[in-house]
């Protein structure tokens, strides 16, 4: 069997798997555990998940990350990316509006949590993602990505709604001083 066709079978059973216990729930980071579990369980195919089938951007790109679209219901919700990065990422802290769980594949990926100040955010804790290892957020918690230049990370990253719908991200400008809005995401390539 073809690694792609493997790859795609094991891909809609994890989203079988968490959309028929998720589907009318009430989200809670204990409901989320069923989410880590399949990826983590996925990401075990690790040799079904290459850089040569998702390739990170070049050094000609401006962006230093990509996601590809894994799986993605028609209405959108439970959709499934490969994040993946080759060179420094620091993404700022931001919320997602709806849930979402990371879980590590190749390389490692740090995320750092927040709380809300007057000021702006406080950091509260940290937590690399690599293989066997996964973060859960709820939609109003905030995180920042961190990843190091010189070697290359693929992660999975679930959301309850795709990035294209989501319009109402907020992230943390340390430089301004304040809080703005992410644009929906709209650089999402296919998976091969």
């Amino acid at each position: 069997m073809a690694d792609s066709v493997r790859r795609g079978m094991l891909i809609k059973k994890a989203v079988d798997v968490i959309r028929s216990s998720l589907n009318g729930q009430t989200v809670s980071l204990e409901k989320l555990s069923v989410v880590e579990k399949q990826l983590n369980e996925l990401a075990q195919h690790k040799e079904l998940f290459t850089f040569e089938d998702f390739p990170p951007p070049t050094q000609d790109d401006p962006r230093t990350s990509c996601l590809y679209r894994l799986s993605e219901d028609e209405d959108h919700r439970f959709a499934l990316y490969a994040n993946v990065a080759n060179g420094e990422v620091n993404a700022p802290p931001h919320d997602h509006t709806t849930w979402a769980v990371i879980v590590g594949v190749h390389g490692q990926e740090e995320n750092r949590f927040y709380n809300k100040t007057n000021n702006g955010v406080a950091q509260v804790g940290s937590k690399v993602v690599e293989l066997n290892s996964s973060v859960k957020l709820l939609a109003d918690d905030l995180h920042s990505i961190h990843i190091k230049a010189g070697e290359p990370v693929l992660n999975f990253h679930m959301y309850g709604l795709a990035l294209e719908q989501l319009h109402a991200r907020n992230y943390w400008s340390e430089v301004k001083g304040q809080w703005k809005t992410f644009p929906a995401h709209t650089d999402i390539r296919e998976a091969r």
